[in-house]
């Protein structure tokens, strides 16, 4: 499974969470003062509290979707899928491959996301990917979002992907990740266009952001 091959319900929740965590980055863009001792620590912490909040909000209003957060982290449920949320990196170019759930740095409940998709590979006759990609007919229900971005440029990437433990895939710690909305893509006019479905808000309905689908390939992975 990658972003193409997710419920067809995923579309309008992938909306609602860029346009949230693009928000909470413009909110707190906006009242950042470095005179006042803010700084990139205090940027960050901001960003992900409030995107947290906001995507609470937004995930309330939506039919088909939960949100909790058991043990401090959140996660949205629906679809099948169980969806993680996390900052990540302070611009375009941040180090996809640097996101690890299996390190000293990772929670508990971080490890468990990456051990539960390694068990679902772990199935009779599934064999883990050692490149980025889609595993062979196999759903992994543990998803998550990571965003980057910093005080003066915003939120300047959103991406989405299944990860796995290190150990289970060498080259990169996930098994499939694409990109949900770039700061450098406002040439795209539709979200979720690329994956040909329709249904959801048209495009004179939808708020600012603006998806793109470009899939991440295991040679770009390894350049970052």
């Amino acid at each position: 499974m990658a972003l193409d091959d997710l419920p067809h319900a995923f579309t309008s929740l992938a909306e609602v969470a860029v346009a949230a965590i693009r928000r909470a980055y413009e909110t707190n863009a906006e009242r950042h003062d470095p005179l006042s001792g803010d700084d990139a620590v205090v940027f960050g912490i901001a960003v992900y509290r409030n995107s947290w909040f906001m995507l609470e909000q937004e995930v309330e209003a939506l039919s088909g979707w939960t949100s909790a957060r058991p043990l401090g982290s959140l996660l949205i449920t629906g679809a099948g899928l169980r969806l993680h949320v996390y900052r990540f990196g302070s611009s375009a170019d941040t180090d996809l491959d640097g996101f690890r759930l299996d390190d000293a740095r990772a929670s508990a409940t971080q490890r468990l996301i990456a051990e539960s998709n390694a068990s679902q590979l772990s199935l009779p006759g599934i064999e883990p990917s050692i490149e980025p990609g889609p595993a062979p007919d196999q759903d992994l229900s543990e998803v998550v979002i990571i965003h980057a971005g910093n005080p003066d440029d915003g939120c300047c990437g959103i991406w989405i992907g299944a990860p796995i433990g290190a150990e289970e895939i060498r080259r990169s710690p996930w098994v499939w990740i694409e990109s949900l909305w770039l700061a450098d893509a406002r040439e795209s006019d539709a979200i979720l266009a690329e994956a040909g479905r329709s249904g959801g808000l048209r495009h004179d309905e939808l708020p600012e952001p603006i998806i793109r689908l470009e899939s991440i390939e295991a040679s770009d992975a390894e350049e970052l």
